[in-house]
């Protein structure tokens, strides 16, 4: 029988045995088969039950990348409630403030270690035998609750039912070509959707899993990458941060003169997306990676987005000149096509749809959308503007950026992502983030290490690319940069803290 919710996706493997989920990659990782797996995420199911959560229920939690928690977040599907993964801060705002603000949005009445909310916080405690089933739930029932980055503002909720998540995992499974004998590596924050989407396709489809925590990943890559060397197809998502972050840790391993060029062989899969993807990245990824085996057609850039579950669009990389747009000052990755059973349109700002290759605003409608931020909105059949602006040229998407990311300087439009990208690729710059500064834009800067900017060099550098000049450039360190978990700029509260002059 065809599962209709993710409690029901998930259980169905619990007789996979020749499969393991493993939560982290030092010597204190925990290795558990689907069966034992399973057992666990039916116990604590029993004993939120005898804590008082009934089917129904929103429970508060984090999303680590523990055992604990995936469990725990499991268990409250399979007992019927509906877990609300909320983020560990927000940029910008006191985190008390935020959840406060999701309390009273989602009714919440318990928490899942997150003190501090007066309200019932639970443990997990294995009931085993109190909820043998997953419970009985229709697919267009809430499955869970992800709150958005926070990268303009504070987070908002995004509904997603049981049907948009289950067709979502699909759509990456078709993409990535996943099947039983592989495995799934995600080191991402599981409170990002990328993450949690991440590890709950790779479940639902009863592969090897690998679960890491972003920050020990990219400081000691090797431990998970020699984990998965002999697996015999690896799938993993990474952002274009931690290509950045995975190319210098791999360089640094080759110039103390260890190579493994079979350590990347069994790579299939490698989602790209969550923020703009850089060539610059990409290349250096790519020469960093091939001799250990990489193949760059592993690459696949996505577009997605929290409103969408998550993949809106892929393209499994070819080469650079055919995944990079060429024109302008910037190349634009090729994002592909939509998923099956996905509409996408570009409309201008009176909502006709525009001509091909014209620029305008990023609009989906399908099955795997959420149920607008009221819950009760069917995109389906209703049109979801993303907030994002780009162009379909073949049949592919390609984004320009965020609609709020768009300044306009004496009449001239540019995109603060365009001119980061840019500044990013100047020596000495290690970092760039643009922020709009009343009638133009300042460029926050970060130098390599022990090296200096000149600013005057990077304004010029700007007028000549985009044809309009910056209010300023101003050195800063990197802990001036402020991110999501997704790695975008938390533009909205760097803006503020640079009027106060804290920057």
């Amino acid at each position: 029988m065809t599962a209709r919710t993710l409690g029901e996706a998930v259980a169905a493997q619990s007789g996979r045995t020749g499969a393991h989920v493993v939560f982290g990659t030092s010597a204190k990782r925990e290795t558990l088969g689907y069966p034992e797996f399973n057992e666990q995420v039916a116990a604590a199911a029993g004993g939120f039950a005898e804590q008082g959560v009934r089917p129904g229920d929103r429970v508060m939690i984090r999303v680590e990348s523990t055992r604990e928690a995936v469990v725990a977040l499991l268990g409250l599907v399979h007992l019927g409630a509906v877990p609300v993964s909320v983020k560990p801060k927000v940029p910008g705002a006191i985190t008390r403030q935020y959840l406060a603000m999701v309390v009273r949005q989602q009714g919440i009445r318990h928490t899942f270690r997150i003190p501090g909310q007066g309200l019932r916080e639970l443990d997990l405690v294995p009931r085993p035998g109190v909820v043998r089933e997953p419970a009985a739930a229709a697919p267009e029932d809430l499955a869970f609750v992800q709150y958005t980055s926070g990268s303009t503002g504070m987070p908002r909720p995004i509904p997603l039912s049981h049907r948009a998540l289950l067709g979502n995992v699909e759509a990456i499974r078709g993409v990535s070509g996943m099947e039983h004998g592989h495995a799934g590596l995600i080191a991402l924050p599981l409170h990002h959707d990328m993450g949690l989407v991440g590890v709950l396709t790779s479940l639902v489809h009863g592969i090897d899993l690998v679960v890491e925590g972003s920050g020990t990943f990219l400081r000691r890559p090797m431990a998970a990458l020699q984990l998965l060397r002999d697996t015999e197809s690896v799938h993993s998502a990474l952002p274009d941060f931690m290509l950045r972050y995975l190319a210098a840790r791999i360089g640094e391993t080759a110039r103390q003169g260890t190579r493994d060029p079979e350590l990347f062989a069994a790579w299939r899969t490698v989602f790209c997306g969550a923020e703009p993807i850089r060539r610059r990245t990409v290349d250096t990824f790519l020469d960093a990676v091939r001799p250990w085996g990489f193949d760059p057609t592993s690459l696949v850039f996505c577009y997605g987005l929290a409103e969408a579950t998550l993949m809106a669009t892929s393209h499994r990389y070819v080469d650079a000149a055919t995944s990079f747009s060429a024109a302008g000052a910037v190349g634009a990755a090729c994002l592909g096509g939509p998923i099956p059973g996905l509409d996408l349109r570009i409309v201008d700002e009176s909502g006709r749809d525009c001509a091909p290759g014209a620029t305008g605003a990023v609009q989906l409608r399908g099955p795997t959308l959420f149920d607008g931020y009221d819950g009760a909105t069917d995109h389906r059949t209703s049109w979801f503007d993303t907030g994002d602006l780009g162009h379909v040229r073949a049949g592919r998407l390609y984004l320009s950026g965020r609609r709020g990311d768009r300044i306009s300087v004496n009449g001239v439009n540019v995109f603060a992502t365009d001119i980061e990208q840019v500044v990013a690729a100047q020596e000495p710059v290690a970092e760039a983030v643009v922020l709009p500064h009343g009638e133009s834009f300042v460029v926050l800067v970060v130098p390599e290490r022990a090296r200096t900017v000149d600013p005057a060099r990077v304004a010029a550098g700007i007028a000549a690319d985009f044809g309009v000049a910056p209010h300023s450039v101003v050195e800063v360190p990197r802990s001036a940069i402020t991110r999501t978990a997704s790695g975008k700029p938390a533009r909205t509260h760097m803006t503020e803290q640079f009027e106060k002059g804290l920057l």
